[in-house]
């Protein structure tokens, strides 16, 4: 309980602003949908031309080579297991024409002490598509079981959810209708407006599907107990996330969740833009559609426009009444405002006089109004250099080009100024001004920015220094080009104003110039070659040389000999000392062999207190006995 009422209220936080479908269901969408469904159909997996048949029926599409589909079912039942019988039954339902012989089928579709909902679903469902008789008391009396256990998942609950729906006015129900709050409450948010649930690492669209479906079913369409209209909106915003999916099974699980929620008695309105998002400045005349989630006009709907403007500015309109067109589609002009050229926010409200439909608080979107651009004062300068003398000066007439084949070398440079205005003369920036050269023989490309200064745009480029970096020495005949747009520029401008013929000292280097498309050199890597291992005497000689020491010791312990008379009397610190020391020589060697410095470090400190510990316990024990007299 404490759970549930965390979740509430995190969701309850989550759901205080408004809340819009993010799409719909469009035609477009569906008729993809029916081609998926028809070619689910061929396949061979019983659940796959199940879904096909139920998707097509949803989509009011004939099932095409019924026959054949009906005889892949007969061959993939399996008779001896309920949910194959499931997928069976109802796939030969839904293709028509096709009569399922599996015999006596009671044991199989019987409802088993310790089965979980999905079970208990497949069995119900299974029946009713075979024409058998539902025990609908024994089916409440399970379902209740498993939702009232201790470890019950939200995959359980969902598929009671949708079996519940199925037994009608069954007796014993009333444990799993009361629980759609609950569960309604412990989805998961993805985002700010669509909620989900998980089950476990699986993929949560059928279990999101099984408790839509099911708690719907259970209220006949009407708005669940206790499950708000935000809610039901979020959910239905999962399902449109996954409308593009490749899934016959999800695909299905799609379609059956959105015509479900939009068949309610609390269907969404959705909205969407009709007209283009760039729009004439001249003609300001913007169309919104509003429709249900599945893309159907909605009768008795009315749309306003409640707040059109740029950013930082005035509102442009407010609060105002859009004109009803055919099928759902809304129309307000805006001429009389003779809005300027920017980019606007649109903010609109839905609402229909039928009950069925939830409204729509607010659906926005932003249009750009665009209008046409014109340049003016162009002047193309052919300077020098070093001291910046005009060589040659062509003023230019948009869209007219310069008549004669111009000519420049590398001690030139080349220039280009104009300005931008709209159709009432008013200067213009725009977001995007290149100067384009183009190489009539290798058609290499060179683009340059043509930069903003106060009211007028310039483009220079010094031939000397641009010379290799740019051009790659490549000397001839250049288009020159002008290119200048912007998001709210209805036609971009493409002018080429001119040839000429560029001289360039040296030549070009290879691989530049022409752009070649296709596969390039393969890139061989060559690793570095091991370095040559010194002879094996000198290795061999070097490891008798570090065991050398060991050799000496063992002589000359043979000389002066070994003295062991103590031993005796170390008792247990001399035996922990000895294994102690042992243990540490032996890590030397493991650090020789193997281990880094750290890890040795780590390995000494464990073995090296308790070393020196006994150690100097033996120690003090042979102090005490000789300062005894022993």
């Amino acid at each position: 309980m404490m759970l549930s009422a965390l979740a509430t209220v995190a969701l309850l936080a989550s759901t205080v602003s408004a809340v819009s479908p993010i799409g719909v269901l469009s035609q477009a969408d569906q008729s993809r949908l029916g081609s998926l469904f028809s070619s689910g159909l061929a396949s061979s997996d019983l659940s796959s031309i199940h879904y096909s048949a139920a998707g097509l029926s949803l989509l009011r599409q004939p099932v095409t080579d019924g026959q054949a589909a009906c005889a892949r079912v007969k061959s993939a039942v399996n008779a001896q297991n309920a949910e194959s019988l499931f997928h069976a039954a109802s796939a030969a339902k839904l293709i028509g024409n096709c009569k399922l012989d599996v015999g006596n089928v009671d044991s199989v579709l019987a409802i088993s002490d310790d089965a979980d909902s999905l079970p208990v679903y497949h069995v119900v469902a299974a029946r009713k598509a075979l024409g058998l008789s539902v025990d609908s008391a024994a089916a409440a009396k399970r379902l209740s079981s498993v939702i009232q256990g201790s470890k019950v998942s939200i995959a359980s609950h969902g598929y009671a959810l949708l079996a519940a729906s199925l037994l009608g006015k069954a007796d014993g129900l009333k444990a799993v209708v009361e629980t759609v709050e609950d569960v309604v409450n412990y989805a998961d948010e993805y985002g700010s407006n669509t909620l989900q649930f998980l089950h476990y690492d699986q993929d949560g669209l059928p279990v999101t599907a099984a408790i839509v479906n099911g708690m719907f079913g259970l209220s006949s369409g009407a708005a669940p107990a206790g499950v708000k209209e935000a809610q039901v909106i979020m959910l239905a915003n999962y399902f449109l996330r996954s409308r593009h999916t490749g899934s016959v099974a999800d695909a299905y699980h799609v379609l059956a969740s959105l015509q479900t929620i939009a068949n309610s008695k609390i269907s969404p309105l959705a909205m969407s833009l009709s007209s283009s998002s760039s729009v004439p400045a001249s003609k300001p005349v913007v169309e919104v559609r509003a429709t249900n989630l599945l893309d159907e006009a909605v009768k008795g709907a009315s749309v306003t426009l409640v707040t059109a403007g740029q950013e930082d500015e005035d509102e442009l309109v407010s609060n105002e009444k859009m004109k009803a067109g055919a099928n759902g589609v809304f129309t307000i002009d805006l001429s009389r405002k003779s809005p300027p050229r920017g980019l606007y926010s649109f903010k609109f409200s839905a609402s229909s006089s039928e009950k069925q439909y939830a409204e729509l608080e607010e659906f926005s979107v932003d249009i750009a109004l665009v209008g046409s651009v014109k340049l003016s004062s162009a002047e193309f300068l052919i300077l020098d250099a070093e001291q910046g003398v005009k060589a040659k000066s062509h003023s230019l007439s948009y869209p007219k080009a310069i008549s004669e084949k111009l000519s420049a070398d590398h001690h030139q440079k080349l220039s280009l100024t104009f300005s931008v205005e709209d159709s009432e003369g008013q200067a213009v920036a725009l977001h995007q001004t290149f100067v384009q050269l183009t190489h009539l023989t290798t058609a290499q490309e060179i683009f340059f920015v043509a930069e903003a200064a106060d009211d007028q745009y310039k483009f220079e480029v010094n031939l000397g220094t641009a010379a290799k970096e740019s051009f790659n020495s490549q000397s001839g005949d250049y288009d020159m080009t002008l290119i200048a747009g912007d998001g709210l520029v209805s036609e971009a401008i493409s002018w080429k104003f001119g040839t000429i013929s560029l001289s360039f000292p040296g030549t070009p280097s290879s691989g530049k110039g022409k752009v070649q498309y296709g596969a390039r050199p393969e890139i061989k890597h060559m690793f570095r070659e091991p370095e040559k291992r010194p002879a094996a005497i000198i290795s061999n000689a070097f490891t008798l040389a570090v065991l050398s020491p060991i050799l000496l010791l063992l002589v000359a312990w043979m000389r002066v000999g070994v003295n062991l008379n103590n031993l005796g009397r170390a008792g247990l610190n001399g035996i922990i000392f000895l294994v102690g020391l042992s243990a540490i020589m032996l890590l030397y060697t493991y650090f020789w062999l193997d281990l880094n410095m750290f890890s040795t470090l780590k390995y000494l400190a464990i073995i090296g207190l308790p070393t020196f510990v006994f150690g100097n316990r033996l120690l003090a024990s042979f102090a005490a006995a000789e300062s005894s007299g022993k």
